[in-house]
């Protein structure tokens, strides 16, 4: 057997269904692992050590069976079916991320990002049922020999190897920017230009409410506000996208909210609408922890759109957030409606969005095994990166040449 491609990919897609148990013989190759890895310096109070490991993708017999592929549907020629092995294996090396951290006495090993063993470093595993699964020893025993082999050339020429890395690690494993109105150009037609669908004057709108509030932002503060108050503003939003003039029905605003909100509201379409100290009480109860009052639009983690209602010194504070470049269009649009309507808020993350509808921003790009989201802290906070993208194949070339490509963290020696 030897260590290719397939084999990792296997390993990581078990390990991601469910973790597997730690026999002895399962520990005492991951604690051989960790210990041939002390070697590198450790980063952070985990005492992070990586590893990137470059494993071919061997043959297309170690992609798989043609007949069994065959018979299960998924191709009908064997042309179909090279075709399958070169789009999952498109170069002749995939690289891999392996990575060891220590957390209290649990040593922890992931590979691509992804958990994919813990071990605990005092108390010995204890399985009463006999270890049989030859493949995966035999898979960490070859994981081992390839890290032990890296180590030894590391150890032999820190500068030469880290060289190597800089030249050879594939941009699909970096991290890097591109300014939009770049990335716009590069994809042509298929762009999505935030700038033509909004128009001028939603931008100049934007402009203002930024540079608003820069330098009056106390100002924007609502004396009093009852629920009927926070539905007609969220009536405002909705009627600015036109999501229900498609319908035949009259509905009230709290009605709209009850049908594009999240429905965890927490009780706040139970209390009386007109009073303000009603809307209070609510606020101070505590009713509204857990729940989703403020999520006007329901989407995902990174994909809501929220009007946040937020308690300050002389009144309440309203916030706008929905930065997400899926939605970012209906965030603006409600908030040029809630400007035209003499409504005060903030706009959070406002100077970023207009650098994302101007196109003036920054789009961060992740390693392909990264999920493109909540990826901040992998750029300098400068960059006032929010938004992200895998590199993948479509324009690979013409984004490679157009981006920044930050440098990667050399492998240190103790």
């Amino acid at each position: 057997m030897k260590l290719t491609a397939p084999l990792m990919d296997q390993l990581i897609s078990q390990c991601k269904s469910s973790l597997p148990n730690i026999y002895p013989v399962v520990k005492d190759l991951l604690t051989g692992i960790y210990q041939a890895m002390c070697c590198i310096k450790p980063e952070g109070d985990d005492e992070v050590r990586n590893l990137w490991i470059d494993i071919p993708r061997g043959s297309i017999r170690d992609f798989g069976d043609f007949e069994e592929y065959r018979e299960e549907g998924l191709v009908g020629t064997y042309e179909e079916f090279e075709q399958e092995w070169k789009d999952f294996y498109p170069d002749p090396v995939k690289w891999y991320s392996f990575t060891v951290a220590t957390y209290q006495d649990q040593e922890y090993f992931y590979i691509n990002s992804g958990l994919c063993f813990t071990i605990d470093k005092k108390n010995a595993p204890y399985h009463s049922e006999e270890f049989r699964d030859r493949e995966l020893k035999k898979i960490l025993e070859l994981i081992s020999t390839r890290i032990r082999e890296i180590l030894s050339t590391i150890k032999n020429d820190v500068h030469g190897y880290n060289t190597y890395l800089d030249k050879t690690l594939p941009y699909q494993q970096r991290t890097g920017r591109i300014i939009r109105k770049k990335y716009w150009d590069i994809c042509f037609k298929d762009a999505e230009r935030l700038n033509e669908k909004l128009g001028r004057y939603h931008i100049e709108i934007v402009k203002t409410i930024v540079e608003r509030q820069k330098k009056i932002k106390k100002t924007l503060v609502h004396s009093d506000i009852s629920a009927d108050d926070f539905f007609r503003y969220c009536e405002i939003c909705y009627d600015a996208n036109n999501y229900f003039d498609e319908s035949t029905e009259i509905f009230s605003p709290g009605e709209k909210y009850k049908r594009m909100s999240d429905g965890r509201n927490g009780g706040l379409i139970e209390i009386n609408p007109k009073s303000g100290d009603d809307f209070r009480k609510w606020y101070k109860s505590g009713r509204s922890l857990g729940a989703h009052p403020w999520e006007i639009c329901r989407g995902g983690n990174s994909t809501h759109i929220s009007l946040m209602v937020s308690q300050v010194e002389g009144g309440w504070n309203l916030i706008l957030a929905g930065s997400s470049r899926v939605r970012v269009e209906e965030t603006v649009r409600m908030a040029v409606a809630l400007y035209d309507n003499n409504i005060p808020f903030i706009l959070h993350e406002g100077e970023e969005i207009l650098q994302m509808i101007t196109g003036n921003d920054y789009i961060g790009i992740v390693p392909d095994h990264f999920t493109p989201r909540y990826c901040h802290s992998l750029f300098p906070a400068e960059d006032r990166i929010i938004d992200f993208m895998n590199l993948g194949h479509e324009y690979r070339d013409e984004i490679i040449s157009n981006a920044y490509w930050y440098p990667l963290d050399p492998v240190l020696i103790i």
